[in-house]
C-alpha cells in the first residue's frame, strides 16, 4: 500500500492518512481480503504515532470499508462502488479549505488545479 504524508500540509496527518486509504478502498486498487499493513509498522513506516493509525483504521471500520479480524490484523471489505463521487467531493472540499486557509481567491484555486491536472496529465 503506497501513502505520502505531507507534514507541511493544513491538512492533518491523519486525514491526510484516512483519505487516501478510503480512495485506494472505492477505487479498487486494494481489492477485498487485501491485508492491510500493521499498525506498528505503518506507524514507523510514517512516521507516526500507532494511536493516530490505529484511529484512522477504527474510522474505516466504523465506515465499512475495512475490518479488524483480531490476530490476523485489519483487512479490506468494502468493495468499490459509488462512494466514488463521496471521495472527489470529499477531497475538492479539502481543497476549497486549504485553499481559503492560504488565502487564495477561487480563481488561483482553479488555476493551481488547472496546473495539477496539466502535470498529471504529463
Amino acid at each position: 500500500m503506497i501513502v505520502s504524508l505531507d507534514a507541511t500540509s493544513a491538512v492533518p496527518l491523519f486525514e491526510q492518512l484516512r483519505s487516501q486509504i478510503e480512495l485506494l478502498v472505492v477505487s479498487g486498487q486494494l481489492a477485498v481480503g487485501t491485508q492491510l499493513p500493521a499498525i506498528r509498522h505503518l506507524a514507523s513506516d510514517l512516521s507516526l504515532a500507532r494511536g493516530t493509525v490505529a484511529k484512522v483504521y477504527e474510522v474505516l471500520a466504523r465506515d465499512g470499508l475495512v475490518a479488524s479480524s483480531g490476530r490476523h490484523g485489519t483487512i479490506v471489505v468494502a468493495q468499490p462502488d459509488d462512494r466514488r463521487p463521496t471521495a472527489f467531493d470529499d477531497a475538492v472540499d479539502q481543497l476549497a479549505r486549504v485553499a481559503r486557509q492560504l488565502g487564495l481567491t477561487p480563481q488561483e484555486a482553479h488555476q493551481a488545479l488547472d496546473d495539477a491536472f496539466a502535470r498529471e496529465m504529463g
